[in-house]
């Protein structure tokens, strides 16, 4: 994990003003999570909803392919001639297959929607508690493991922001979407709390994935603000950073399947921002082995010039955090810990992953 430095503890009276904001944001959240469990139930009864609506529509178009291939078996035998009468029935037969394939396609849709809302508000939920660095961790890559696979029509492309596609030009990151941010010289795991418009474009507001604002007593606290790096602490303790816009990158909202859109992946030997496993920093490295299947990761090799080759043992990471290269004067791994004074694997460890990787 980064390194932080932290503000000296401060003592505080029963009647502080920053012990009586800290109670304030306390009832805040409470009152936020009670919204949360409750949207979260309303959807995950309308999953149960969608459920039992799904089944019949699933049997109907069973029975509409069975229709078919009875009558086209009947039909179009050896020999066979199909008069008009038999070739509108057909047809007729394949129109209805059609309408309630739609209808069954419109409900999954609708059910993954929902899936998805109830995925989005279990992370909210589970972010505003107090996670250890080991439950962050396991809770960023489960996270990961369960975005949504981009399911398309036959024709046409992915969208931007299914896999290696990127976001549209001009186009805002919507509040709430996790993001890459340059920060302090490294790019950093982030959340977009807001939009800032100004004279020259626009700026977000970033909350670090990885803050380590602490509570009343414990260092930093709420109510309190700071001019330098552009950072804001608010009433409810969350650290914002300001980013300008060419600056931020957003992660992608699917993935994309190797099979069905495998152009919507980075190739073997693309520069990519990674995000560097066990922390919430991106570095730059070289794609290995792209995913081959929709569960896979990819394998990338990250620049570090404490190995011989200038670049770590390959190592896995999920689509959702590898993104698009840009050189905004990024750090690499090996550059950033030497200056954060933070250590690097041990030649044991290096050795060991090195054969473990081949």
């Amino acid at each position: 994990m980064r390194q932080r430095q932290k503000t000296p503890k401060t003592k505080t009276s029963k009647n502080s003003p920053i012990k009586n904001n800290s109670t304030t944001c306390n009832v805040a959240a409470s009152e936020e999570n009670v919204s949360t469990i409750k949207q979260i139930t309303n959807f995950t009864e309308q999953i149960s909803e969608k459920m039992l609506r799904l089944q019949p529509k699933h049997q109907k178009v069973n029975e509409s392919l069975r229709a078919i291939r009875s009558q086209g078996a009947r039909l179009l035998g050896p020999g066979s001639k199909i008069s008009q009468n038999s070739k509108a029935k057909l047809i007729a037969l394949y129109q209805t297959a059609q309408k309630q394939c739609v209808s069954e396609h419109s409900t999954i849709m609708q059910l993954l929607d929902n899936i998805q809302a109830v995925r989005q508000l279990r992370l909210k939920q589970r972010m505003a508690d107090k996670l250890s660095r080991g439950s962050l961790m396991i809770l960023l890559a489960q996270h990961a493991a369960t975005l949504p696979l981009y399911v398309g029509y036959i024709e046409g492309h992915p969208p931007p922001l299914v896999g290696a596609i990127p976001r549209l030009n001009g186009e805002p990151i919507n509040v709430g979407h996790f993001v890459a941010a340059f920060s302090e010289d490294i790019w950093i795991l982030g959340e977009v709390k807001a939009h800032i418009p100004t004279d020259y474009g626009l700026e977000y507001s970033i909350r670090d994935i990885d803050d380590e604002v602490e509570e009343e007593g414990g260092g930093m606290v709420a109510g309190t603000s700071s001019s330098t790096n552009n950072t804001t602490l608010t009433t409810n303790n969350e650290k914002l950073l300001t980013v300008d816009s060419n600056k931020v990158i957003a992660l992608p909202h699917y993935r994309a399947d190797p099979r069905r859109h495998a152009h919507a992946l980075f190739p073997k030997g693309a520069i990519v921002l990674a995000l560097y496993p066990q922390t919430t920093c991106f570095y730059k490295g070289i794609v290995e082995t792209p995913p081959s299947g929709p569960n896979d990761d990819y394998l990338i090799a990250f620049e570090d010039s404490t190995f011989s080759t200038g670049y770590s043992p390959t190592l896995p990471v999920p689509q959702f955090y590898v993104l698009t290269f840009r050189d905004v004067s990024s750090s690499t791994i090996c550059a950033y810990f030497n200056k954060n004074k933070r250590k690097t694997l041990s030649p044991e460890t290096k050795e060991t992953s090195s054969t473990s990787s081949t």
